[in-house]
C-alpha cells in the first residue's frame, strides 16, 4: 500500500504506456520496410512480365510473316456458244453474224466459231457465222442478203446481225434479232469487188457499229439448243460410224463433212474443194456438226420463186462428234428457245466449235453417212 501511495502506481502507467508505443513504432517500421520490399518486388516482376509479352508480340509478327497466305480461286469464264474457257472481256461481248454466200470467196470466216448453212432457192446456201473477232479482221465478206428465217437462226443466239440487205419476198412470221446492220442502206461501210462480190472490214465495221450506237454488251444470257459436259470431262456417246457426211442441195452445191482423226473435228468440203479463208488459208474445221432437217415452202410468181425453211416450228435431224452421229430432234421452246432433244431429254454435246445444216426435209435422201 505504502508503493501505491507513494507514486508508483503513476510511474507503473508510465511505464507500459511508453512499451505500447515502442512496440507499435517497431512493428509500424517492420511491416512499412517489407511492404516496401514486396511493392519493389511486383514492380520488377511487373517489368519482367511487360518485356516478356514484347517479346512474345515479336514472336507474333515473326510467325504472321511467315504465314502462307490462302490463295484464292481465279475466275474461271465461259463462252457463251462453245463452252470453252475465254476471257472476261469476251465473256461479256454478244456475238456478231454475217450472212455471207457459201459459194462466193470467202474471207474471215475461219473466225467463225458457230456457222449455220440455210438452203434458199434453186438448191443455193447462205452461211450465218459468228465471231467475236469482227473488229480485228482484215476483209470480211463476201456479204450476202438476209432473210427472215435466217433471222431467227442469229435471234436464237443472241447476235448482232450485219448483212447486205434482205430479200424476201413474201410476208412471214419471224423473229429479229434486237440489232441488225445492213449495209445496204448505208455509204462508206462496205465495198464492192468485180461488180458483185460486196465485202467490208474490221474498221468499217467499228465505225458502222459506233455510228448505229450498237450495245455490244450481253443484255441477256444465251439458251444454247444444247448443254455442255462436265468442264474435266469429254461426252462419250453410243452412235455409229460417221466419218463422212455428204450433204446435197443441189447438183452444183454439195457440202461434205469429213472427220479428222488427228485433229478430232469435222473439215467442211464445199463442191468437193476443203473450204479455206482465203484471209488466211486456214481450212473450215469443227468439233460438232449437226443436220436439221426442217419443212419448207416455196412461192412462185411470174415474177419471183421464194424458199422460206421453217427454222422456228420442229423437225428431226442428226447429231455429229468424234466420228458417230446420234438422231435428235428440235424445236423452239415456249419461251422462243432453240432446243435439241436425244431420248427425251436435252441434248448434251462437247464443248467447242459447231457447224448446223439445214436441209428440207423433203430431200432427206439427199443426206448420206458413211
Amino acid at each position: 500500500m505504502k508503493w501505491l501511495q507513494n507514486g508508483n502506481l503513476a510511474k507503473l502507467v508510465a511505464f507500459f504506456v511508453i512499451s505500447v508505443v515502442i512496440t507499435c513504432t517497431v512493428s509500424f517500421a517492420a511491416n512499412g520496410w517489407e511492404s516496401f520490399v514486396n511493392d519493389s518486388g511486383v514492380t520488377d516482376n511487373t517489368a519482367a512480365d511487360v518485356n516478356q509479352g514484347s517479346n512474345t508480340d515479336q514472336d507474333n509478327d515473326n510467325k504472321t510473316d511467315n504465314t502462307v497466305q490462302a490463295v484464292l480461286p481465279v475466275q474461271k469464264y465461259y463462252h457463251a456458244i462453245t463452252g470453252l474457257e475465254t476471257d472476261a472481256q469476251t465473256y461479256l461481248k454478244r456475238p456478231v453474224c454475217f450472212v455471207f454466200s457459201s459459194t462466193d470467196p470467202l474471207y474471215g470466216i475461219s473466225s467463225s466459231y458457230l456457222t449455220i448453212e440455210i438452203p434458199t432457192e434453186y438448191g443455193n446456201t447462205r452461211l450465218l457465222c459468228f465471231t467475236d473477232d469482227a473488229k480485228t479482221l482484215g476483209k470480211i465478206g463476201s456479204l450476202a442478203p438476209c432473210r427472215g428465217y435466217i433471222s431467227n437462226l442469229a435471234a436464237y443466239f443472241c447476235g448482232i446481225l450485219l448483212s447486205y440487205g434482205n430479200d424476201d419476198s413474201v410476208k412471214y412470221e419471224y423473229t429479229e434479232p434486237d440489232a441488225i446492220l445492213d449495209f445496204s442502206e448505208t455509204v462508206g461501210y462496205c465495198y464492192t469487188e468485180y461488180n458483185s462480190f460486196v465485202y467490208t472490214n474490221a474498221d468499217l465495221v467499228n465505225a458502222f457499229m459506233t455510228n448505229s450506237k450498237i450495245d455490244e454488251n450481253s443484255s441477256e444470257v444465251i439458251s444454247l439448243p444444247y448443254v455442255f459436259s462436265s468442264d474435266s470431262e469429254r461426252y462419250v456417246f453410243d452412235g455409229e460410224s460417221a466419218n463422212n457426211v455428204f450433204i446435197t442441195y443441189s447438183e452444183g452445191n454439195s457440202t461434205q463433212l469429213v472427220y479428222s482423226p488427228e485433229d478430232k473435228c469435222y473439215l467442211l468440203i464445199k463442191n468437193n474443194s476443203t473450204k479455206s479463208d482465203l484471209l488466211n488459208d486456214k481450212a473450215l474445221k469443227y468439233d460438232n456438226a449437226f443436220v436439221l432437217y426442217a419443212d419448207s415452202t416455196t412461192y412462185e410468181s411470174a415474177d419471183t420463186t421464194q424458199l422460206i425453211m421453217d427454222t422456228y416450228s420442229s423437225g428431226t435431224g442428226l447429231y455429229m462428234c468424234d466420228g458417230k452421229y446420234i438422231e435428235i430432234t428440235w424445236e423452239k421452246d415456249s419461251s422462243g428457245a432453240l432446243v435439241f432433244y436425244n431420248d427425251g431429254k436435252q441434248l448434251t454435246a462437247n464443248r467447242g466449235t459447231t457447224y448446223i445444216g439445214f436441209v428440207k426435209s423433203s430431200m432427206k435422201s439427199s443426206v448420206k453417212i458413211s
